[in-house]
């Protein structure tokens, strides 16, 4: 008797499942578009990048409109949240716009690097080290250290993701990516974890 109660028990737990499973299909990770336009697609993320974009008066950038920038654009993109943290650890500034426009390109730059450079472009860290990685200039002269860092699932090493973090080699700030990969006609996004502040790199 325990045993049909079981298989009964079971056939409802699968039955349940086709009801409430959603299939959204796959992750679009190629948007036919440039940077500007994918970041204006998703502005329940973007929003405060678009803004700090125009502000810094670097828009052409963004939509390959820039001639410095023929082969493209890597953007290691902060989010409204990272944005949003910044204001409130720095009260002098109620909105990005408050934010001199100096201050506020640098900070946009030090987030690009030029080139379309995807996750498996860099090199791995050295586990336990702040070594390893790719070293590149980001758009102001700073050293990024840009580095894989190798997957783990359920504790077992090598198995899951790989990560992608970045390491400032000027101020010491670091940040690991969230989202990698995200790729438009003119560059390559790799969004920033939330817990990031956004900053100078």
């Amino acid at each position: 008797m325990k045993q049909i109660l079981y298989i009964v028990l079971i056939a409802l737990a699968f039955s349940g499942c086709d009801k409430n499973f959603k299939d959204t299909g796959l992750a679009n990770g190629i948007h036919d578009c440039t940077v500007w336009e994918y970041l204006h697609k998703d502005r329940a993320n973007w929003d405060s990048a678009i803004v700090a974009i125009q502000h810094a008066g670097l828009t052409d950038i963004f939509n390959g409109t820039d001639p410095q920038y023929k082969d493209g654009i890597t953007f290691f993109g902060f989010t409204n949240f990272s944005v949003s943290k910044f204001l409130y650890e720095n009260q002098q500034y109620k909105r990005i716009t408050d934010i001199p426009k100096e201050v506020c390109s640098r900070m946009v730059l030090s987030h690009i690097i030029p080139g379309k450079h995807l996750q498996e472009a860099f090199e791995y860290e050295i586990k336990g080290t702040l070594d390893g990685g790719t070293k590149v200039p980001n758009m102001i002269g700073n050293e990024l250290r840009i580095y894989r860092i190798k997957g783990i699932f359920n504790g077992t090493p090598d198995i899951g993701a790989d990560k992608l973090g970045v390491h400032s080699q000027k101020y010491g700030h670091m940040a690991v990516v969230a989202s990698c990969n995200i790729q438009a006609n003119n560059g390559v996004v790799h969004s920033l974890r939330e817990n990031y502040v956004w900053t100078e790199l």
